[in-house]
């Protein structure tokens, strides 16, 4: 019988949490094994089950990161575990006699149940029995510390002849491209690390989040690490990526880390420029304008000139970026290099500025100063507009 909508709303998530699929992939996986989570999980890492043998007592060490400070547990082929056979203690019975009440028996039956806690997730009818998730962490730290070193060695090297060739003509043979044979190969995905942190409240992924041992749904993230399986979710790896996991084992509860610091990051001042306010990924286009020709066919009248007096260019940088440059007379003022200005820009028009000189940066306050009175400007110059 299948279980409730939102008894398969909880499988699905279980089972996208371990794998990283997509809803609906995990719909059709868990819906093919009837809505067995760990028969789901068995189909989709159909290369990666655990063989276990009662008889075979040599086991062969899992690969493990190559060269590491700690104990490390790689994302290789699972290896087989040693499945207790209850040789060295008397099988359990069924039911407790009154003998067995007299011996004892039956209260150290119930002790080893009480040492070994279920957990259950799930509804009334689909309940799912979980591990502990303390005893898959002993598991796992075990697990680590019996594993070998890996071999860097064994990767294989990149050559250093790749590429599109061509041969050598001569007389008889002329030249010719050989194609490269591995230009349609898909490239393997590079080798990860992973750091498994185990607090005393959960287990965490370098520097992510915490993920409780109390919630029984972290136990199958858990056991997949155990199989040798990297959940992609909680790894960031993608399907068939190898991951070296390193654990570190931790007495204390689950401290967040303090964010690294990353350079250059972040909104950033540009430098030089004439006024204050981050820096803008586009420039402005610079707009150019003479005594004859105006920024825009519509734009505004520039000052008239007196071609029998003298005149100066001025160059306006304005704060968006943009620059103006026009010629006036010199007996024209800064007033009306402040009424061309707002004349220029529609910006200018909606906000407060004011005019400065380059360097040393002062403030044109007197309107009325006449330009050929201006140290700066008795030969032309440059205007900064500022924002204020």
């Amino acid at each position: 019988m299948a279980p409730s909508l939102a008894e398969q709303d909880t499988l699905i998530s279980h089972f996208c949490a371990i794998t990283g699929v997509t809803p609906t992939e995990a719909r059709e996986y868990l819906d093919n094994a009837h809505w067995n989570l760990d028969r789901s999980i068995a189909e989709f890492y159909p290369e990666e089950q655990e063989f276990e043998s009662a008889d075979d007592e040599d086991l062969a060490p899992e690969q493990a990161a190559g060269r590491s400070a700690g104990p490390t547990l790689a994302e290789a082929a699972p290896v087989a575990q040693p499945r207790n056979t209850g040789a060295g203690r008397p099988q359990r019975k069924k039911f407790a006699t009154l003998h067995d009440l007299g011996s004892g028996e039956a209260d150290e039956q119930e002790d080893d149940e009480d040492d070994k806690p279920n957990l259950f997730t799930g509804g009334e009818k689909s309940g799912l029995a979980v591990q502990n998730p303390d005893d898959l962490k002993k598991k796992i730290i075990e697990k680590a510390k019996k594993a070998l070193p890996r071999d860097d060695e064994s990767q294989p090297r990149r050559s250093h002849f790749t590429g599109t060739a061509r041969t050598l003509g001569g007389e008889d043979a002329p030249s010719r491209v050989v194609e490269n044979p591995n230009a349609n190969r898909s490239q393997p995905l590079e080798r990860v690390r992973r750091t498994l942190h185990f607090w005393n409240d959960g287990f965490s992924v370098d520097d992510g989040d915490l993920f409780r041992s109390d919630d029984p749904r972290n136990s199958h993230i858990l056991e997949s690490i155990r199989r040798g399986q990297a959940p992609l979710a909680i790894m960031n790896v993608q399907p068939g990526q190898h991951v070296d996991v390193e654990v570190n084992q931790h007495d204390s509860n689950y401290v967040k880390p303090k964010p690294k610091y990353k350079p250059f990051s972040g909104p950033g001042q540009r430098l030089g420029s004439p006024t204050p306010g981050p820096g803008s990924r586009t420039a402005a286009p610079a707009l150019t304008t003479t005594a004859t020709s105006t920024a825009t066919e519509s734009g505004p009248q520039h000052p008239k000139i007196d071609e029998s007096q003298p005149t100066v260019t001025l160059q306006i940088r304005l704060g968006d970026g943009t620059r103006l440059t026009s010629r006036f007379n010199t007996t024209h003022t800064i007033g009306d290099v402040y009424d061309f200005v707002t004349a220029a820009s529609p910006v200018s028009q909606t906000r407060q500025w004011v005019l400065m000189t380059t360097f040393p940066s002062t403030e044109l306050k007197e309107k009325s100063a006449a330009l050929g009175e201006i140290k700066e400007y008795q030969r032309g110059g440059v205007v900064v507009q500022k924002w204020t």
